[in-house]
């Protein structure tokens, strides 16, 4: 018999005939004999729709009303989810993020678990109930609800798998399970029926929604086997574990991201230590900065300095990059927010030069221009033109023979 970790999306519990379903799901998997902790995220739009409400009402919600607010979506799911079990003769019990006793960081709407009492959790194995539980929320050390970042239910499953030293965290979502590609934009993108860590960390940290990067990172840490799979069709899903070591590159997938602009700090004085004043700025910034590229100026005696954020951020680093350029007397600021990062992600790949020019040659073949490229060992990331995403993609994803076989 083993201890399974269940997590349902919002597009699982999305409707009261989805939430019997998955009720069908957990009592299969019950019925074959193993232990079940089931994690659920809010029902679809429920999130989002309580965030409109909050922003009707206030341009700067408090952020304890704020958490207080948003947690209840998960906490309607858990309720139902748990009445619909009943139902079957299962014995089940909703917990919240603070019955369940998972303790979070201090700050609110992007929390982070710091540790989870099991006792409760372990008491209701005990009794043979299945513990239904919201993810996406917890307590800090004031008693306060917290919610973590958005996607956050994720994390708390493989947080409750590594907890209970559960032997496997099934992710059920809308999709089969971790493609080569996105099937919308890709026909032949194919199903992967493995992945590693490394691997899915790229993917989650290039767009990729199937899974929430911080859940991966504490699945890598804590060696836990997480499975994505659907909740709407059987498979086996795709399973995401270690053995990172290959012999050859090895490219497993391309992923893409629209939300994204580039900056150009151009005509950076080289007297004065201009760059030196930007750097520095740049250690104390509060956004995130991704992809980052200086060039020689036309001018000898300056240079340019380019970085990439995500749209989210993009108000704040256009801020950033006007007052930097004035207090260093740079030439101009100027701002794209037209472009998309295009990326393919496998292991072993910084060391082969040989991949990033097919890279090269597979988007030249269409006459698309590159304007950063990166790389790590699991990734290799390009800045291009919006308009020429789902050709470019498509165009990777043919040269690396990733279609469905």
């Amino acid at each position: 018999m083993a201890l399974i970790i269940q997590k349902f999306g919002g597009t699982s519990v999305g409707t009261l005939d989805r939430i019997r379903h998955v009720a069908d799901i957990i009592a299969k998997t019950r019925a074959e004999g193993h232990d079940v902790i089931v994690v659920v995220s809010a029902m679809s739009g429920e999130t989002d729709r309580l965030i409109q409400m909050a922003n009707q009402l206030s341009n700067n919600p408090a952020p304890r009303e704020y958490d207080a607010l948003v947690s209840t979506g998960e906490c309607v799911s858990a309720a139902l989810l748990t009445i619909a079990l009943r139902e079957k003769n299962i014995e089940a019990c909703s917990l919240t993020g603070k019955q369940a006793q998972i303790f979070t960081s201090d700050e609110h709407r992007r929390a982070r678990i710091t540790h989870i009492a099991d006792a409760t959790i372990r008491g209701l194995l005990a009794e043979k109930k299945i513990p239904v539980i919201t993810g996406f929320q917890g307590v800090n050390a004031m008693g306060d609800v917290t919610t973590l970042e958005r996607g956050g239910s994720d994390t708390t499953a493989v947080a409750i798998a590594s907890a209970l030293k559960a032997d496997e965290c099934q992710i059920f979502t809308d999709v089969a399970g971790v493609y080569t590609s996105d099937p919308r934009i890709i026909t032949d993108a194919r199903l992967l029926d493995r992945i590693t860590y490394t691997e899915m960390l790229a993917l989650a940290s290039l767009g990729a929604k199937v899974l929430h990067k911080q859940a991966v990172e504490l699945a890598k840490k804590h060696h836990i086997p997480v499975r994505v799979l659907s909740s709407f069709e059987a498979g086996s899903g795709t399973l995401i574990s270690g053995h990172d070591a290959v012999k050859k590159p090895w490219v497993s997938g391309v992923a893409f991201d629209r939300q994204q602009a580039k900056l150009s700090i151009m005509g950076i004085p080289k007297e004065n230590d201009g760059l030196k004043y930007l750097l520095d700025a740049m250690l104390h910034i509060n956004f995130e900065i991704d992809m980052t590229v200086e060039n020689h100026s036309a001018s000898k005696d300056a240079c340019d300095f380019i970085f990439t954020v995500h749209l989210d951020d993009y108000q704040k680093a256009v801020n950033f990059s006007e007052d930097i350029a004035k207090n260093i007397s740079a030439r101009e600021v100027i701002v794209d927010d037209q472009i998309a990062k295009l990326s393919i992600v496998g292991l072993g790949m910084k060391s082969h030069a040989g991949v990033a020019a097919k890279i090269f040659q597979a988007l030249g073949s269409e006459n698309i221009p590159i304007y950063l490229i990166t790389s790590t060992e699991a990734k290799i990331s390009t800045i291009i033109d919006e308009k020429h995403l789902e050709t470019g993609a498509r165009l990777l994803h043919s040269a690396f023979e990733l279609g469905s076989i």
